[in-house]
């Protein structure tokens, strides 16, 4: 059936260009995958709050589309049968399988594949669930939902601040360098243009999408607020001269803890979407 509004259009020319550059050297592609490491590990506690989300299976097979260092992986390989985490980079795959270790995750096996080169029942195997969390799988959803058997779930920031726009609060007026990535502003804080474009996507492809929105956010405890600044200034280039700014910038998420140290915390939100593989059809 012909959607009456092109989502998919839309999707499109709104979503920024993803961070990762398969071509890159391999001094760019080590500091990406230790970024996204460290972010995962802020988020870990929140991270449960969409793991929470999902209708999951303890016998089910599960695929993660785009795993990153594991943030999804290691938890939902505690409440499912088996996982596979894909990606494209080998470097944030050793950080998975140095996560799965550290928690004790003995049903995890990491794939080395681009998206793009994926193909369902061909060079990768159906699995009962496929997740996608702010990942290049979220551009195609036909193709992603094409490797699940019975449900697809994917992950985005949900009207809230997105990760860039989370570090452009703290790194604001710290660098003359103008970023890893375009200032796409509207992207993930326009309400027009947000998780309702997946949705509606999901809605035309045939399928009946679930939504919850869950708190999420970033949070870290440190000993003092010189090692808050010492930890978190490595998360992004900071000029010399600029580095009493960034302190100011951080100090607004730095609070005292009753552990008589510093706790960072930025909040946000995040949702979880997912839909049957095969819906049941009234008409």
């Amino acid at each position: 059936m012909r959607p009456l509004i092109n989502w998919e259009e839309l999707h499109s020319i709104t979503r920024p260009p993803m961070w990762h550059k398969p071509e890159a050297d391999s001094a760019w592609r080590e500091n990406f995958a230790c970024f996204y490491n460290k972010m995962a590990s802020m988020e870990k506690a929140y991270t449960l709050n969409q793991v929470n989300a999902l209708p999951l299976l303890p016998g089910d097979t599960l695929l993660d589309m785009g795993c990153g260092p594991g943030r999804l992986s290691v938890p939902l390989a505690k409440r499912v049968g088996s996982v596979t985490s894909l990606d494209v980079s080998e470097e944030v795959l050793e950080y998975c399988r140095m996560n799965a270790d550290t928690a004790g995750v003995t049903n995890l096996t990491t794939r080395k594949l681009d998206f793009e080169d994926a193909v369902a029942g061909e060079n990768v195997e159906k699995h009962d669930v496929v997740i996608c969390s702010r990942s290049v799988g979220l551009r195609d959803l036909q193709k992603l939902s094409s490797f699940a058997k019975r449900l697809t779930a994917i992950v985005t920031f949900a009207n809230a601040p997105s990760i860039p726009h989370l570090l452009a609060k703290i790194f604001d007026g710290t660098s003359a360098e103008t970023g890893q990535r375009p200032p796409f502003a509207a992207f993930g804080m326009d309400r027009r243009l947000n998780y309702n474009v997946f949705f509606n996507i999901v809605y035309d492809l045939g399928y009946e999408p679930n939504i919850k929105v869950v708190d999420d956010g970033f949070s870290k405890d440190y000993s003092s607020r010189e090692e808050a600044y010492e930890d978190i200034i490595t998360l992004k280039k900071v000029d010399e001269d600029k580095k009493d700014v960034f302190r100011k910038n951080l100090d607004s998420y730095l609070t005292k803890n009753d552990k008589g140290g510093i706790t960072f915390f930025i909040e946000t939100r995040t949702c979880v979407m997912w839909w049957e593989k095969n819906p049941k059809k009234f008409f």
